[in-house]
């Protein structure tokens, strides 16, 4: 990147050590963005509990306003929390001041569900220099992504984002997952991801709280997906 820039706090969950993949179990974040909905977000929970998973929920502040009470109940089964904006525009087209407000409104909704620390990820992985920013004076870690299997896409719906989220996963070490707990395709066919993903190589579910943000942060400063 050209020009002198403060870069954000970011970190890796992975381990600097090279890992022999062959022996040691891949490890799996899962997180969920754009809930909480309800009936598909409770869903999903039914699944994570009945497979003893932990996972991250990022959530927008307009629905957590409507639907307190899911929240709460996601965070009371053990999962995390984290920061998706009030209304989930893109942040790379908004005001410094538009983005700011985007970040604290919703941040001062989830405050009580947020003790291990303030995390954010940005709808549509569309960061920049201004955003990153932003977000770390807020107190907030930016997180991404390294496996996208498009479960919003229509025409990998019902299952086939699925098959791209298993062909992903076996490509890599270790990965964070990105679902979306507000379709109800990705609700109604969560379980079998999870089963399938089980039977895709030795794997781990990591704790959330080991979840600090992924190496592609730093590169997603051109992101406009």
């Amino acid at each position: 990147m050209a020009g002198k820039m403060k870069i954000p706090r970011f970190s890796s969950p992975f381990d600097a050590r090279k890992r022999d993949a062959g022996k040691l179990p891949k490890r799996v974040w899962l997180t969920l963005d754009d809930g909480p909905e309800p009936g598909h977000t409770e869903q999903i929970l039914k699944v994570l509990d009945l497979h003893r998973i932990k996972a991250t929920f990022f959530v927008i502040g307009e629905k957590v306003a409507a639907h307190p009470a899911i929240v709460q109940r996601v965070f009371d089964a053990g999962h995390r929390i984290g920061n998706h904006t009030f209304s989930h525009r893109r942040l790379t087209e908004l005001k410094p001041t538009e983005v700011r407000q985007e970040i604290e409104s919703t941040g001062s909704l989830i405050s009580a569900f947020t003790p291990g620390g303030k995390i954010f990820r940005p709808p549509f992985g569309a960061l920049s220099r201004v955003v990153s920013e932003i977000a770390d004076e807020l107190g907030h870690r930016t997180l991404l992504w390294d496996v996208d299997p498009n479960d919003w896409d229509p025409h990998r719906q019902p299952k086939g984002w699925i098959r791209s989220a298993l062909r992903e996963v076996r490509a890599k070490r270790d990965c964070v997952i990105l679902t979306h707990d507000s379709l109800p395709t990705t609700a109604e066919n969560f379980d079998l991801f999870i089963t399938l993903l089980k039977k895709a190589g030795p794997i781990t579910f990591e704790d959330p709280a080991t979840l600090c943000a992924t190496h592609l942060a730093l590169q997603a400063f051109s992101s406009t997906d």
